[in-house]
Formats: C-alpha cells, sequence, structure tokens
C-alpha cells in the first residue's frame, strides 16, 4: 500500500484492511453456499448469525486498536514478534516436533 504513493503507515495499514474485505466476503460466500448445495442446511442459523455478529465487532474493534496503535508506534515490535515465532517455527520443523 505504501508503493502506492501513501506514505502514512496508519493510512497504508486500513488500505490493506479495506482491500482483504471483499476477498473475505467472496471466500465466506463461497463456504456457505458449498455447504448448502452439499445438503448440510441443518445448521444452527441463530448461533451462526449471532457468531457472525460477534466475530465482526471484535474485528472492528481490533482494527481500530492496530490502527489507533500504528499511528503512535511503529512495526518494529512486530516485525521482531514475527522473526522470533517464525525462528521458532523452523527450529521445531528441522527437529520434526511440527510439520
Amino acid at each position: 500500500a505504501m508503493l502506492l504513493g501513501t506514505s502514512n503507515r496508519a493510512a497504508a495499514t486500513e488500505f490493506a484492511f479495506l482491500v482483504g474485505i471483499p476477498t473475505m466476503y467472496a471466500a465466506s460466500a463461497f463456504e456457505i453456499f458449498g455447504e448448502l448445495r452439499s445438503g448440510s442446511g441443518s445448521e444452527n442459523w441463530t448461533s451462526l448469525g449471532i457468531a457472525f455478529a460477534v466475530s465482526t465487532v471484535t474485528a472492528f474493534v481490533a482494527v481500530k486498536w492496530l490502527l489507533d496503535f500504528i499511528r503512535s508506534h511503529r512495526f518494529t515490535s512486530f516485525a521482531i514478534y514475527r522473526i522470533l515465532f517464525g525462528g521458532l517455527l523452523l527450529g521445531l520443523a528441522a527437529f520434526g516436533v511440527v510439520s
């Protein structure tokens, strides 16, 4: 997103999230239609609707927190976390603990 002329970290992050919204809706619709076509229409739609609403609110709160965090902090802590976690996973894979 920053290559498109946006040098603001918060704007670039917001753009990245907004680009993903249509993809997530399309993937969700694909899965729902696949389940309906396979005959597993005996879902509890009330529970599914409540879960969808709760996950939507949670996602918006998480994105708002992340955007506020990015306005006042850098990505350094996230980069360090990802590098350490990736190194741990590579080490575990090398010793056959995870595959």
